[in-house]
């Protein structure tokens, strides 16, 4: 058994309690939240450390099979130069050199307070170090095809690639990669997957893609000799929504140009939608950040994702926490911190594992040092690290 204390402890199914004691399991299981009785630094039997107790991060968006390209994709391009400049650098590296990185960047996240991670592949290169790492991830096996004798392919592959996953003790589901990247045969095709993960809006041209037939999408496909999506008249999350079934879970990333009528329509057309929101790499690549106040006023169902390295420069979900409280201060921390907690734990389905500090979980305990522990806030130099680290949070079977 295990006593943890700080100034603050965030169990975020409650609101923030001051010189608290959190008892855990010697599995990390949680025992007891509780308010302490004297000065804690006294109390024998507990660790206390300065700052703030949190339950450990969970990152709903990442594309670990891309840290290889950390620093190598220019900023401020577009999505349409960053697609580009992506396929340009995307094979520069030995397969050596794209495994090290790998690990590295799963080091990494697990040491800066992530347990459960939601993460893109397009093949198999990252399921070695997924297999090894204390770390739970979801896999969402990604597909894309603008031709329609690519679909059969695509979905044929990443059958075999979500099979291999299961033989690894991996979970993962299919998901189709953007609208502007997926006909709708190929969309259909992936239908029935339990849980999909779609680039969603990240920018004004994928919007006029589809509205206006026109932009820098569609001469970006034109100029690689594939067929673009035909205009529709309507924003691009129509195109998902019509293949989306009610009930499935549905993490919509990115969101950067969504509107108050394209949010009213996917909560209409699908009732389990995370609106998964990855602001530093929106800055890195259209320099404008997702609509915040929209979605809250909403009572939008949000989570937080890193993207890349192509796309970041880190994978720490408090790095996107730091961003989103320079533009939006008067964000409340406790809200902003269940973003990356519980938000992304009900994303992955794990909201029963992770996510709060309540009795019976086994979330992860991760500190948050240099607070400004009288206003609540973040400030520059706040550091986040696991303080829980065993291999307890490998979920049971999914």
């Amino acid at each position: 058994m295990r006593k943890i204390a700080a100034h603050y402890i965030f169990p975020i199914s409650d609101p923030p309690i001051r010189n608290a004691i959190l008892t855990l399991s010697d599995e990390g299981e949680v025992l007891n939240l509780s308010a302490a009785d004297g000065a804690l630094q006294e109390s024998e039997g507990v660790e206390f450390y300065s700052g703030a107790l949190v339950p450990a991060f969970v990152n709903a968006h990442c594309h670990l099979e891309l840290s290889h390209l950390k620093g190598e994709v220019p900023p401020h391009a577009g999505l349409a130069g960053f697609i580009s400049g992506l396929a340009a650098r995307r094979s520069n590296a030995t397969r050596e050199q794209e495994l090290r990185a790998i690990a590295l960047a799963d080091a990494q996240l697990y040491a800066g307070g992530t347990v459960a991670v939601g993460d893109i592949s397009n093949s198999n290169l990252t399921f070695e170090v997924k297999a090894r790492s204390p770390i739970f991830y979801h896999t969402f096996i990604e597909r894309f095809g603008l031709r329609r004798e690519d679909v059969a392919r695509a979905v044929q592959s990443a059958e075999a690639l979500a099979e291999e996953a299961a033989q690894r003790g991996l979970a993962a589901s299919l998901t189709p990669h953007a609208p502007y990247s997926t006909r709708s045969e190929l969309y259909a095709a992936l239908a029935q997957s339990s849980r999909w993960s779609v680039h969603n809006q990240e920018s004004r041209d994928e919007n006029l893609l589809f509205t206006e037939g026109r932009g820098a999408l569609r001469e970006l496909f034109e100029s690689m000799g594939l067929p673009p999506i035909p205009p529709t008249g309507k924003s691009s999350i129509h195109h998902t929504l019509q293949h989306v079934r009610e009930a499935q879970p549905l993490l919509l990333v990115h969101n950067t140009c969504t509107s108050a009528d394209d949010y009213d329509a996917a909560a209409a057309r699908c009732k389990r939608i995370s609106w998964t929101l990855c602001p530093a790499s929106n800055m890195h690549i259209e320099r404008t950040l997702p609509p915040l106040p929209m979605l809250r006023a909403k009572g939008a169902a949000i989570a937080l994702g890193t993207d890349s390295l192509a796309s970041n420069s880190s994978l720490n979900l408090l790095d996107e926490l730091k961003l989103l409280a320079a533009h939006f201060p008067n964000v409340p921390l406790d809200e902003m911190l269940r973003w990356a907690t519980l938000g992304g734990a009900t994303a992955l389905g794990l909201e029963h594992i992770f996510g709060t500090l309540e009795r019976g979980k086994r979330p992860g305990v991760t500190l948050l040092s240099n607070l400004d522990l009288d206003k609540l806030k973040l400030t520059p130099e706040t550091k986040s690290r696991l303080l829980t680290k065993k291999n307890a949070y490998i979920c049971p079977e999914f």
